[in-house]
């Protein structure tokens, strides 16, 4: 049986955290992710440095928790659907998402290449969830019973890719046009 770490402190008030986490997105919007400090945000929040360093460790920590926030946010529960209106859906909203996190999903990922421990809190906490969600998806098309397991899991990297690459590069928008292109891509790419 797991031993729970024992917290320090009072505990964590989900009122405060939310002024913590608006607050620090809001400084990240504003001011950029690198000129973001932890002075700014716990002021803004109306909280101490000494609060926001007992429940998070550095930025990193407060981006991250930030980022999935956002994530789960905008998270959507499969229930009944098609392949088609599902994955429409799941990437409508993964859009959104990506474009409210702007500029503070390129800092997770810059500061995950930095720090293989962070990388795998990245994966565990903000990708993994969303991996597994897109699988669920995939696995609802006709033709998806009858791929190989290795052959799904390069479909959810170039998917994924293709997200995280213009999420990255800002070359090209994440919107309804790039939505359409990925859903027939997919579908084709499930049936070849």
């Amino acid at each position: 049986m797991p031993v729970e770490k024992a917290v320090r402190g009072r505990p964590r008030s989900e009122e405060v955290r939310r002024a913590v986490l608006d607050a620090f997105v809001a400084a990240a919007a504003k001011e950029g992710y690198e000129r973001v400090s932890i002075d700014a945000v716990a002021k803004s929040a109306g909280v101490s440095r000494s609060t926001i360093y007992r429940w998070y460790k550095d930025k990193r920590e407060l981006l991250l928790d930030a980022s999935v926030d956002i994530v789960q946010g905008n998270a959507f529960e499969l229930g009944g659907g098609d392949f088609q209106s599902l994955l429409s859906r799941f990437l409508r909203e993964t859009f959104a998402t990506a474009n409210q996190l702007g500029q503070l999903f390129t800092a997770m990922m810059a500061e995950a290449q930095a720090d293989e421990i962070f990388a795998q809190e990245v994966w565990r906490r903000y990708a993994q969830p969303r991996r597994e969600l897109l699988l669920s998806i995939l696995e609802r098309h006709p033709q998806a019973q009858a791929l190989h397991p290795e052959r799904i899991e390069f479909l959810l990297d170039i998917l994924f890719g293709v997200i995280w690459y213009r999420m990255m590069s800002h070359h090209a928008p994440l919107n309804e046009d790039f939505a359409e292109q990925l859903l027939l891509t997919l579908d084709q790419l499930l049936k070849s």
